[in-house]
């Protein structure tokens, strides 16, 4: 085992069996904290442990193990496939910081499907689902991640003008939209399949309650820098086509956009990870301006 003693007790009374019965082994793809598989010896059961050894996030967030034990609790009222809580603990108990121990599913990520329609409107029918459920009593509430202080065009862009105009849209009023239960960080890499089909979305640590369009937005942004605009309008279309009652602005792509390319968008590492080319800087650059360029068209 690669954890202390007292660890490795946590979780073997945890998970009711014995030290030497226990293997962790690290998963690839997590950027903010250390996640393991735990396997017992002779035993099919297998478990998630995630270890919140960010000390930044923590001091911003002291509460991330709580709040991913309850939104996990949460997630499953959606009756979708979502890890479950087994245990989790704000104290460090040999681990050197609170863990979160769930449920293990079966799947794999998948960045290069072979029909790439089907996938997008699968990604965006998974999503619908989550947001039918409304989540009254979920205590975390939805903030942006995109700072609004000093905001001026990125030096990168061809664009400057057309990025003010988002800037100034962003720094307006956020639309009245209805709240429902978000993942807040769902994108291809937080989902898993098996045999073609959606088996389980994981990564419930930020969820909360807010409007459904920050979901769809960061997917969008996402799928804009993997694949291009045309796959986020897919995404989208396919999305707005199962969610009748959802009413798109532009404005929360705009918000997706300044949080994950302003100043700079980067290649997230689990892309290349799990099977998806490097994509050139450049290609980025361009990518960004045609989706920020499509949004800032739409009255």
């Amino acid at each position: 085992m690669i954890f202390h003693t007292t660890a490795q007790e946590w979780l073997a009374q945890t998970i009711g069996t014995t030290t030497n019965q226990l293997q962790a082994v690290p998963l690839k793809g997590s950027t903010s904290s250390s996640v393991y598989l735990i396997q017992q010896a002779n035993r099919p059961q297998q478990f998630v442990l995630r270890v919140l050894d960010n000390p930044d996030w923590l001091a911003e967030e002291p509460d991330l193990a709580e709040h991913e034990a309850a939104a996990l609790q949460e997630a499953q009222k959606t009756g979708l496939q979502v890890p479950g809580l087994v245990a989790y603990t704000t104290d460090e108990v040999g681990f050197g910081a609170p863990v979160v121990l769930m449920t293990f599913l079966e799947g794999q990520i998948n960045l290069q499907p072979t029909d790439f329609a089907s996938w997008l409107d699968c990604l965006a029918h998974e999503l619908a689902l989550i947001h039918q459920h409304n989540a009254p009593d979920f205590p975390w509430q939805f903030r942006s991640w995109a700072q609004k202080e000093g905001l001026i065009p990125p030096t990168w862009t061809n664009k400057p003008e057309m990025w003010q105009r988002a800037i100034e849209r962003f720094n307006g009023s956020e639309p009245d939209s209805p709240t429902v239960f978000i993942h807040r960080d769902y994108h291809p890499t937080n989902v898993l399949w098996q045999d073609g089909q959606i088996s389980g979305v994981v990564d419930w640590i930020n969820a909360c309650r807010g409007p459904a369009g920050v979901d769809v937005a960061h997917c969008r942004a996402n799928l804009v820098m993997m694949f291009g605009l045309a796959a986020a309008d897919h995404f989208l279309t396919a999305y707005c086509q199962l969610a009748p009652a959802f009413t798109y602005d532009p404005y929360w792509d705009i918000d997706g956009v300044i949080d994950m390319a302003f100043p700079q968008p980067t290649f997230y590492a689990p892309w290349q990870e799990f099977g998806l080319k490097r994509i050139p800087q450049q290609t980025l650059h361009q990518r960004i301006d045609a989706y920020l360029e499509s949004l800032v068209q739409i009255n």
